[in-house]
């Protein structure tokens, strides 16, 4: 297949190397898509449309033309994947028409309209605000989704683009699980039916009332133990209760009787197509993309009951959408709040940061520890040392128990720089490899290319094999051989990487380089990350008060509560 799309490149004067990736965003008819249409390389993710347009121009020769539907299409898909991978599931139109003009397409509305008769995308009245509605958080309970105004669906008229308020155009394959999760969640509100008495408490007393129900977690609160025990009190009342994990990291903390994204979508179903159960618990809801959360409230049956659980103040999924967020935003469904705070130096960090602010670190018990770096290699010296010998030896916490976490990959103290510097001090190659590179027996490893529908699983190398494949054991699961151009060193892990990961000890690496980009939901995931013990090296000065301090400057852009606000009416 790779073959066949290099032959099509060629002919159109672009690198044969790009095959590999073209044969694998486009599938088995690759080279005949772009054969019949260039500006389907705009697929592939590293692929801008200056890129598109050479390639178009090199096989389309003078039949190349700046509105040519298939590049105008190509285009707009480009602008919504790229805005996928940003977390949105839609974006304005108004940035659709401004990006077609940079583009020199004559006609952008024009062109918008001929897109959505396709199907392909699909177009929405916005929201006052112009975000999509999804800058609201939990704190915003009860505030209405209602939106201003109808909308028609038929776009022959000229300004039918350019309602008030603006319109916001969808990927069809996100609009329709964002609508599939607002009906599921009618249903299930509309379906309740009465249930034995679930303990003592307010969440089991909740449930008895709500076909779905939110539980935002409170710092370190993962998972939660309300959570936990009333599913353990259902189960004891009769019920059937299944208890899932969006990671899979996160499923084998929970331990037996909890499974993963993909062993739900494998469970047996009823002839309607849902799962036969009474209550089905998500823990780490607030990191379930639209696609999952589509597939897990659509599982539900009629008069079962629903309690997504999941801590707001973090980094949303690593897929589009901000599901838990949304529906807490709609004040139709019911949420609750971890009542207290549980007491303790890093849950005091925790929480401060999610208020905004940077508590003082005297912890004499030093389950918290500040450690100063003047510049991004001494936070990576000081962080081998941490792993290697300070945290095992004062902490008792073992080298192989702690994660480290950068907020990015690349820079002297970024997660590629510090896996070569842990490499290095806690399972040094032979003379004749290069530790950079080399996975040997006893190396922590990652898959290079992470499940989508489990995250990031950490595993060790315990043993080579005769033909170079290495043996590895990641979390709870069986040994398994594995390639090891299929693997890199996994001792430390980007902010993105550790969603759902949690360990008993954790190294929070802060350098200079890239604070700009520091925000508070990411230096709360980063100081969350450590169930007992959190060290922090810190190298980048006022720009991390200064971060925690400020409001998030952009919320991502989603359908959901207007299409919530249209499954309720």
């Amino acid at each position: 297949m790779a073959a066949d799309v290099a032959r099509v490149l060629a002919a159109a004067g672009a690198p044969e190397r790009m095959a590999p990736q073209v044969a694998a965003a486009l599938g088995d008819e690759a080279a005949e898509l772009l054969a019949a249409d260039p500006w389907a390389v705009l697929a592939v993710p590293a692929i801008a449309p200056g890129q598109a347009d050479l390639l178009a121009r090199g096989a389309l020769g003078a039949g190349w033309v700046a509105d040519d539907p298939r590049r105008v299409r190509a285009i707009v898909l480009w602008l919504l994947r790229r805005a996928a991978r940003q977390g949105d599931t839609a974006i304005e139109a108004d940035a659709a028409r401004a990006a077609l003009a940079h583009f020199e397409v004559g006609d952008p509305d024009t062109a918008l309209r001929a897109i959505l008769a396709e199907g392909r995308v699909m177009a929405f009245a916005a929201a006052p605000g112009g975000s999509g509605g999804s800058g609201a958080s939990v704190d915003d309970v009860g505030e209405s989704g209602e939106i201003d105004g109808d909308f028609e669906e038929d776009f022959e008229e000229p300004d039918e683009l350019g309602v008030v308020g603006g319109v916001l155009l969808a990927l069809d394959d996100y609009a329709l699980a964002e609508e599939a999760i607002a009906e599921a969640v009618v249903r299930l509100l509309s379906t309740v039916e009465p249930w034995p008495e679930i303990g003592d408490g307010k969440l089991g007393r909740a449930l008895s009332d709500n076909g779905v129900l939110l539980y935002a977690a409170g710092p370190g609160e993962e998972p939660p133990a309300a959570v936990l025990t009333v599913a353990a009190q259902a189960r004891e009342a009769g019920l059937r209760v299944v208890v899932v994990a969006p990671t899979l990291d996160g499923r084998d903390r929970l331990g037996a009787g909890a499974v993963g994204l993909r062993e739900l979508a494998a469970m047996e179903r009823g002839p309607d197509g849902t799962l036969e159960l009474d209550l089905l618990v998500v823990t780490d809801a607030t990191l379930l993309d639209v696609t999952a959360a589509a597939a897990i409230f659509e599982a539900v049956p009629d008069g079962a009951r629903l309690l997504l659980a999941g801590d707001p103040a973090g980094l949303e999924s690593t897929g589009p959408g901000r599901v838990f967020t949304d529906l807490a935003a709609t004040g139709t469904i019911r949420a609750l709040v971890a009542p207290t705070v549980p007491e303790g130096p890093l849950e005091a960090l925790a929480d401060g940061i999610r208020d905004g602010r940077l508590p003082p670190i005297q912890d004499p018990d030093r389950r918290a520890v500040l450690i100063p770096a003047r510049t991004g290699e001494e936070a990576a010296h000081r962080c081998a040392q941490l792993v290697a010998d300070s945290i095992p030896r004062a902490i008792g916490i073992a080298a192989r128990d702690v994660l480290v976490v950068a907020p990015l990959a690349t820079g002297p103290a970024g997660a590629t720089a510090l896996n070569a510097v842990l490499k290095a001090r806690l399972n040094p190659s032979p003379e004749d490899r290069s530790s950079a590179v080399s996975i040997d027996v006893g190396d922590c490893v990652v898959r290079a290319a992470s499940d989508p529908g489990g995250g990031v699983v950490r595993g060790i190398v315990g043993d080579v094999l005769p033909d170079g494949r290495v043996v590895v054991a990641f979390g709870a699961a069986a040994p398994e051989p594995v390639q090891r151009t299929e693997l890199r060193h996994g001792w430390a892990l980007t902010a993105r990487q550790s969603l759902g990961v949690r360990r008993p000890g954790a190294v929070v690496v802060l350098p200079s380089e890239g604070a700009d980009a520091y925000t508070r939901a990411l230096m709360y995931t980063l100081v969350t990350r450590g169930e007992r013990h959190v060290s922090i090296v810190h190298a980048a000065g006022p720009a991390l008060a200064s971060a925690v301090a400020a409001d998030p400057t952009r919320h991502r852009t989603t359908h959901l509560r207007q299409a919530m606000s249209e499954a309720m009416s």
